[in-house]
């Protein structure tokens, strides 16, 4: 059997008791190398072993990572601490539960940049709740939480209505 390529996608699986915990899986292209992490981050979640494979230009997909526990908040906060051989670190498309943590915990993020994140809408036209995708640089550029990003109903057109208190949900922007 040969070797995948630095090309091919690197998929690696930690489970928990008949359960998975926490997966994640590689794509190295450009230079830069895209991590999709889904699951939960516990006790479990063998971040050192993800930390030992991670090298040069990062960019995390936090999309479906859709519970942290405090343990896993602990193994999170040294993961993105301890990462000697990542020159440079991004988050990408927080979920709501990492966008949660970002606002707690203060060193959270280490020295990542935070790309992008999902924020919660309502239509109320609709009565639809979504999470819309808010790229920082594109909606916060001068970094001011209480300046709402709008989006539209993709069903009826209406202005979605913001669905949380922007000066707690978006209180991290103030510290990129």
């Amino acid at each position: 059997m040969s070797s995948p390529t630095p090309r091919q996608a690197e998929h690696v699986t930690t489970t928990l008791r008949r359960r998975t915990a926490l997966d994640w899986s590689f794509d190295r292209r450009s230079g830069l190398v895209y991590v999709s992490l889904k699951g939960e981050i516990d006790e479990n979640a063998r971040l050192g072993e993800l930390a030992r494979r991670l090298d040069g230009k990062v960019v995390l997909d936090l999309a479906d990572v859709r519970r942290i526990n405090s343990a896993g908040v602990r193994e999170w906060v040294n993961f993105i601490r301890e990462l000697p051989k990542v020159e440079e670190i991004s988050l990408a498309r927080c979920s709501p539960t990492i966008t949660n943590q970002l606002n707690m915990i203060f060193n959270f993020r280490g020295k990542a940049r935070v790309e992008s994140f999902y924020a919660p809408y309502v239509c109320e036209h609709c009565d639809v709740e979504v999470d819309r995708l808010v790229n920082v640089e594109e909606h916060f550029p001068d970094r001011d939480p209480a300046k709402v990003p709008s989006f539209r109903c993709e069903h009826c057109g209406a202005e979605l209505t913001f669905d949380d208190i922007p000066e707690r949900y978006f209180s991290f922007i103030l510290q990129l």
